[in-house]
């Protein structure tokens, strides 16, 4: 979000989402392997995402999966008020899966405004509720409950589990946690299907079946995370881009604004503000 008026933060016990709040005008945003959900205030926005264009009214609330990079901008230059929550993939499968539910996989979310009072209510009162001192017991509740609601009422239909499904899903699992452990290796393709236990051909298809990504930008998007959260505890932009595999500090630069559209700097001072 580009504008001086919006701060980030994590919660106390609660670090696998990052919050948002504030005014802007205009924002960019390629979601490399993280669902952004949010609720508009005061003023209307548009959005873009592909071909797609859409007028998001005050109240409304999006859900933009990571299948398409997405923007917006005031309308007549009126800057709106948003509050937003980014969730990595794997976290979200792992926040609103149950054991005795049907295995998450593939959530998407066709139509990404949504119109719901309910759901907008139950999202003001979860994010109000990250930002304040609360018990961890129902941070975790108003968070698994919202998801599941979100996802139960809006996300993509997703076809019953087979035997093959569900050895597809515990080798991208296996793929994504190894990614994630390591950001800063230089992990070659053989090393990954290994690990996995599956073939490298049949890995990428997976990878860009089920994220939108191939493998080595899922890995850009785990380095860029790592990055960000050295920057929140005081890290410099040097010591984050080298401790998380990046060329250097340029290199870090380019693809974090490309990501979120703030450059390193501007994340740092919005998130200690």
């Amino acid at each position: 979000m580009a504008t001086e008026q919006v701060r980030m933060w994590r919660a106390p016990d609660e670090h696998r989402v990052l919050l948002m709040a504030g005014r802007t005008t205009r924002y960019a945003v390629e979601p490399r392997g993280e669902y952004v959900f949010g609720i508009v205030g005061e003023q209307p926005m548009r959005s873009w995402r592909g071909r797609e264009h859409r007028l998001v009214r005050p109240g409304q609330l999006v859900a933009w999966d990571p299948s398409h990079a997405h923007t917006g901008s005031a309308v007549d230059e009126r800057p709106w008020r948003a509050r937003l929550l980014v969730i990595e993939v794997a976290d979200l499968a792992a926040l609103a899966d149950d054991s005795e539910s049907d295995p998450l996989a593939d959530v998407l979310f066709p139509d990404p405004v949504l119109s719901d009072t309910e759901l907008a209510a139950g999202f003001v009162r979860l994010h109000t509720t990250l930002e304040s001192a609360c018990t961890r017991l129902e941070q975790d509740e108003l968070l698994a409950e919202w998801l599941r609601l979100l996802i139960d009422r809006t996300s993509a239909v997703r076809s019953p589990r087979s035997a093959t499904t569900a050895r597809e899903d515990t080798a991208l699992r296996l793929a994504f946690d190894y990614l994630a452990d390591q950001p800063q290796r230089n992990v070659g393709l053989d090393e990954l299907a290994a690990v996995a236990g599956i073939g490298k051909f049949r890995l990428i298809r997976l990878f860009r079946q089920r994220t939108g990504l191939p493998p080595h930008a899922l890995q850009l998007a785990h380095r860029i995370r790592a990055a960000r959260r050295m920057l929140e505890t005081g890290a410099t932009i040097g010591e984050a881009a080298t401790a998380t595999g990046f060329a250097d500090q340029s290199h870090l630069h380019r693809h974090f604004q490309r990501s979120l559209g703030l450059t390193p700097a501007q994340y740092q001072q919005r998130f200690n503000a």
